[in-house]
């Protein structure tokens, strides 16, 4: 095989991905070289290329949603095999700490990178893993659909355990975009009366067919008292409606949080997934008054990826996917995510199937 390999190169912050021959990464005695079949396009793609959030060196290869085919094994690397299909799970940590050793490693404590974000993803033809990082995808599950499981599910599976705690009969998810719709498909399996906020209509319409029982536009002048009104309903209270047990925002903004605030009921909680660099839209007194509890969610752990493949394999969640481009394609399917006309999961897909090295 040759050494060198295509990828969608990020040279500079705000420009356009330029397809460049770069070196095949080399691997260490632990890690693994796939060759990548699919990769997921993310927000946070657009974030890097914006200069938000996340600032890797440059040039950088994006792509943190990726599936592929095991090609070459490091030295000192077991339990992988050459041709299994995998995906990886993104926080690479140098070494041990109690969160990792709890499987949390997107709060390692070490933490070397994030694959596809701050380390290089899928946006290339092959891309390079510590084996720990690595889980095997179950057999007959598209990898198009598995490789979602690095990002938008895993952090759907998380958010909705943050959530659910304690009991919850109500919720109302803020953002219905790709991982607000894997939410609502989460809460309807459960049994819980879910609502859905949202600036699209497309995306209310697609919320009630994902198990939203209750949708409303987030421009409405009565969201707050029509939403109120609608979970006391559901949670049979008497006297005056106060709200959702859990609120889910993906979105991050102060008015979003502000409305989250509003949503949810005395003693109720908040996760907070939508990444935003607002100060929350909520003053300590209403915090304090009504006892509410607000908790971050990010992407999610090991056992959350491996129940998020699990449920994949099972159909329990199903993502939508929109338009698929090949890698020479890359700046299109940026530009599909960015026109907010996706209808799904937009894909960079890769067709080329050079041998092994």
């Amino acid at each position: 095989m040759s050494a060198t390999m295509r990828a969608a190169l990020l040279t500079r912050v705000g420009g356009p991905l330029e397809i460049r021959e770069v070196p095949v990464p080399e691997i260490g005695p632990d890690e693994v070289l796939v060759r990548t079949l699919s990769s997921g396009v993310c927000r946070t793609d657009l974030h890097i290329q914006d200069g938000l959030a996340y600032v890797p060196g440059l040039p950088h290869i994006m792509g943190h949603e990726p599936a592929g085919v095991v090609v070459e094994r490091g030295r000192d690397v077991s339990g992988v095999e050459i041709g299994e299909v995998v995906v990886p799970h993104l926080f690479v940590a140098e070494r041990e700490c109690r969160f990792t050793r709890a499987g949390a490693d997107a709060q390692a404590l070490h933490l070397r990178g994030i694959i596809g974000v701050t380390l290089p993803g899928g946006f290339a033809e092959y891309f390079a893993a510590p084996a720990r990082n690595l889980l095997r995808v179950p057999e007959g599950l598209d990898p198009r659909i598995a490789g979602l499981s690095s990002c938008a599910v895993v952090t759907a599976v998380h958010a909705y355990r943050r959530g659910t705690v304690t009991p919850v009969r109500t919720a109302v998810v803020i953002g219905v975009g790709g991982i607000g719709q894997i939410i609502l498909q989460l809460l309807a399996g459960a049994g819980i009366s879910a609502a859905a906020v949202d600036v699209r209509q497309e995306n209310l319409a697609l919320a009630v067919h994902n198990g939203a029982e209750y949708v409303v536009p987030a421009s409405s002048a009565d969201r707050v008292s029509a939403l109120c009104a609608w979970a006391g309903s559901r949670a049979g209270d008497e006297g005056p409606a106060d709200g959702a047990d859990l609120v889910i925002d993906l979105v991050g903004t102060s008015e979003s949080m502000a409305d989250a605030a509003r949503y949810v009921r005395r003693r109720g909680r908040i996760v907070v997934v939508g990444e935003e660099p607002d100060l929350p839209g909520v003053s300590s007194t209403v915090l304090a008054q009504r006892e509410l509890e607000i908790v971050g969610s990010r992407n999610g752990d090991r056992k959350d990826q491996h129940d998020a493949l699990r449920l994949l394999a099972e159909s329990a969640i199903t993502p939508a996917l929109d338009e698929e481009y090949p890698l020479d394609r890359a700046n299109e399917a940026l530009a599909r995510l960015r026109s907010g006309q996706a209808r799904g999961r937009v894909l960079i897909t890769h067709n080329d199937q050079r041998g092994t090295r």
